[in-house]
C-alpha cells in the first residue's frame, strides 16, 4: 500500500476491524466439512470424525458424549482439514494444560508450544488440566507415544504471549479464554494469538456459548462471541457458524455443576437459570495481499458514498 493510499485510510478512519468484517465469509470451507460448530449429537453419528476420536486414544470409546471430547476432536479435525498441520508446521496452544492434544499434535508437527500458567486454580479443579508437573515431565501425561523433541512446554499468560508476531502456523486455545477475566481479556487473548500467527495461519478456539439465560460476565452469548472472539481478534472465520437446534431434553435436564458432573450425555451444562455448551471457530489470518484488497475495497465505498 502506497504513503497516499495509507493517507487516505487514516484520514477515512478506517480500521483494521472494518477491513477484515469486509471480507467474505463462505457458507461452508473448502472442502466442505462442518468446522465452525456448536457442540452437538450428530458429531458422534460421523465417521470421519469419529476416525479422528479414535486417533486421539480417548478413554471409554466412541459411546461417550462429552463437549470436551468434542472441542479436542474437532480442534484436530479441522486442523487437519485446513492444511495447517505437517512435517513443517509450527503450532501453539494457548492455556493448553496437558490436554492430549497437545501429543497429538507433537506427532503432525515440526514444534508444538504448550503455554500455561501451570498454577493457580486448574492444578487442583476436578478437570486438572494444567498440573504444574507437566512442565518437568511432560512424559508423564502422555496418553500414546509421541515425539518428545517435537513438544516444548512454557509457562506464559495466554494475554501477553512472548512470542514474535508471524511465529506459527497454527495457533489453539480451548476453553481457556473465558478464564482470563472477562470478556475484554478474552478479546485481548485472542489479538496476541493473532499477533502470532503467520498470515495464512489457523487460529482454533473453543470457549463456551450460552444457549439460555442472558448475559454472562466470562461466558458468551452469540451476540458476545461475535465481537469479542472474532471482531477483535482481526481474524476471518473459515465459514460460518453451524447452529443446529439442540435436542430439547438436553436443554431440560443439562448436566447441573452442583449434581452429576459425570452424567452422559455431558453436553450442555447448567447453573441457575443458564445453560452453555461449547463451540468451535476455525479463523484464519488474511494474508497481505487480502488485506490490501479488502482494504482497497472497503475505501472505494466509503469515498463513493
Amino acid at each position: 500500500m502506497s504513503a497516499a493510499a495509507r493517507r487516505l485510510v487514516r484520514r477515512l478512519g478506517v480500521r483494521r476491524s472494518d477491513v477484515t468484517a469486509a471480507m467474505r465469509v463462505p457458507d461452508r470451507a473448502v472442502p466442505p466439512y462442518t468446522l465452525n460448530a456448536v457442540c452437538h449429537p450428530d458429531f458422534w453419528s460421523d465417521p470421519e470424525w469419529l476416525q479422528v476420536q479414535r486417533a486421539l486414544e480417548l478413554p471409554r470409546g466412541d459411546d461417550e458424549q462429552h463437549r470436551k471430547r468434542f472441542e479436542w476432536v474437532q480442534c484436530v479435525f479441522g486442523l487437519e482439514r485446513l492444511g495447517v498441520l505437517g512435517p513443517r508446521s509450527t503450532v501453539l496452544g494457548v492455556g493448553a494444560g496437558h490436554e492430549r492434544v497437545l501429543f497429538y499434535l507433537a506427532n503432525r508437527s515440526r514444534l508444538t508450544v504448550a503455554t500455561d500458567l501451570y498454577t493457580g486454580a486448574f492444578t487442583v479443579s476436578p478437570a486438572a488440566e494444567a498440573d504444574p508437573d507437566f512442565a518437568r515431565d511432560p512424559d508423564h501425561y502422555a496418553p500414546f507415544p509421541y515425539r518428545r523433541d517435537h513438544l516444548a512446554v512454557l509457562r506464559a499468560d495466554g494475554t501477553r504471549l512472548p512470542f514474535r508476531a508471524n511465529a506459527f502456523d497454527a495457533v489453539y486455545s480451548l476453553s481457556s479464554i473465558e478464564h482470563f477475566g472477562g470478556h475484554a481479556a478474552a478479546s485481548v487473548a485472542m489479538r496476541e494469538m493473532a499477533r502470532v500467527l503467520r498470515p495464512g495461519g489457523v487460529a482454533c478456539v473453543a470457549t463456551e456459548l450460552v444457549l439460555a439465560g442472558g448475559e454472562h460476565p466470562e461466558f458468551f452469548t452469540p451476540e458476545a462471541l461475535q465481537h469479542h472472539v472474532v471482531e477483535q481478534s482481526g481474524l476471518v472465520p473459515v465459514e460460518r457458524l453451524h447452529h443446529k437446534p439442540l435436542p430439547q431434553e438436553l436443554l431440560d435436564e443439562p448436566v447441573w455443576l452442583d449434581g452429576d458432573i459425570y452424567k452422559n450425555p455431558h453436553l450442555v451444562l447448567g447453573r441457575g437459570e443458564h445453560r452453555w455448551t461449547s463451540v468451535v471457530l476455525f479463523l484464519r489470518k488474511p494474508t497481505p495481499a487480502q488485506y490490501a484488497r479488502s482494504t482497497f475495497a472497503v475505501v472505494r465505498a466509503l469515498v463513493n458514498t
